[in-house]
């Protein structure tokens, strides 16, 4: 299903690409906060572990994007590399399945955004509204004192937003500035001795500023 989504985000921006005016290209970097909740389950003693995680990462990206007819944007943002979300360590004597130091990093990478910037009459020049369907894989790298490792999994988020675009000072090219809002979908990441950590639903908030130039 998730590689279905992800064909389908690329042939939606090549077919709106077809019907673009013109096409523009450029970086984003983005202040992000997440905040997210998840537990772990031991498949022999079914103790359950839960943690709560959130803090603010910054992630660059680039992006290609077209004007349509109508007066819309539609475009294609990329992550080109893996960005850490969290990691932390946990030593523990108690249990068979968990006795030792055990320490993970959680990391979110190739994420693919379609999104669509819809232009409103404000106070605010240039201020347009946007929606977006995202992408990401959620990648685990664990040590455990019992070897236990965790696979990843990829989740599909939405985002709807509120920004403006204008021209730069110099004329050559443009800039956005972006508040916007994602809920991301959990998922279940099995391990390889029965254990599982399921990361529940989460929200996340950003801040982006782009920099782009029409060609």
């Amino acid at each position: 299903m998730k590689k279905i989504f992800v064909t389908t985000i690329g042939l939606l921006f090549i077919a709106s690409s077809a019907f673009a005016q013109s096409l523009s290209m450029g970086v984003s970097l983005q202040g992000l906060y997440f905040d997210a909740d998840g537990t772990e389950t031991l498949k022999e003693s079914a103790n359950k572990t839960s943690k709560s995680e959130s803090g603010v990462v910054p992630i660059a990206s680039i992006f290609i994007e077209g004007e349509t007819p109508t007066g819309q944007t539609v475009g294609l943002e990329v992550v080109p590399y893996s960005a850490k979300l969290a990691d932390g360590g946990m030593t523990q004597d108690d249990d068979a399945e968990t006795s030792g130091t055990n320490t993970a990093d959680v990391n979110a990478s190739n994420m693919l955004t379609l999104y669509v910037e819809n232009p409103v009459d404000t106070q605010v020049s240039g201020s347009f509204v946007k929606a977006a369907l995202s992408t990401v894989e959620i990648e685990t790298d664990e040590t455990t004192n019992t070897g236990v490792k965790y696979g990843d999994e990829r989740i599909m988020g939405f985002t709807v937003g509120f920004g403006a675009k204008n021209d730069l000072p110099n004329g050559d090219g443009f800039y956005k500035v972006v508040a916007e809002v994602s809920h991301f979908e959990g998922a279940t990441f099995n391990g390889t001795t029965g254990n599982k950590i399921d990361l529940d639903d989460f929200q996340s908030a950003a801040i982006r500023l782009s920099v782009g130039k029409s060609f």
